[in-house]
């Protein structure tokens, strides 16, 4: 493909829409929202898609979205058929496209389990009674890490790739949330 399909503006494109991609295949499996018939597979192709595209990036960027991937897993959060068939489509991309970077896929998948574990606890015991919930329900580790990491190692791919997933991701589950898609079924709004 032409270095302009991996450029920057596009790396961060491809991952904006990752972010927002995730967000919608969540809201139509889990949160009530109903758009068409197979929206929610049409969306999980479409997270694969974009994630592909993320990981045939860069080498370290294919590691790291391996390792979001693989915590995912170890989380039990592939829990749908669309969540599936991106994660299919991601791994079998890395497969085919990529090198494994050992002390790159470990780091990550070391800290993405490790932080995704300590949302999932305070979300399930905590569900919007501390502050370390409200500010962990963002999943602010999706960026900190990858900004960490550039600062320590001087490569900033990583960041770009990463950093925006979480910003959008929340753009879309706050919009999901003001129309009420944020349980398991709609929660209809009040008439005044």
């Amino acid at each position: 493909m032409p270095e302009i399909w991996f450029s920057l503006p596009m790396i961060l494109i491809y991952s904006a829409l990752f972010g927002v991609t995730i967000k919608i295949a969540d809201l139509l499996d889990e949160h009530g929202l109903k758009w068409f018939k197979g929206s929610a597979i049409i969306f999980g192709i479409i997270w694969g898609v974009f994630g592909s595209l993320l990981v045939v990036s860069d080498s370290l960027v294919a590691n790291t979205i391996l390792a979001m991937v693989v915590a995912f897993i170890f989380r039990m959060r592939i829990d749908y058929r669309n969540h599936a068939i991106a994660t299919v489509m991601i791994i079998s991309t890395f497969l085919i496209s990529s090198t494994f970077q050992l002390q790159t896929f470990f780091i990550f998948l070391g800290t993405f389990i490790a932080f995704g574990s300590i949302k999932d606890i305070f979300g399930g015991y905590y569900k919007n009674k501390s502050w370390i919930n409200k500010l962990n329900e963002t999943g602010w580790y999706v960026s900190i890490v990858p900004l960490v990491y550039s600062i320590i190692t001087s490569n900033w791919i990583v960041f770009y790739a990463l950093g925006p997933i979480p910003i959008f991701y929340n753009i879309v589950k706050y919009i999901g949330w003001k129309y009420g898609f944020n349980g398991v079924k709609r929660i209809k709004k009040k008439s005044a």
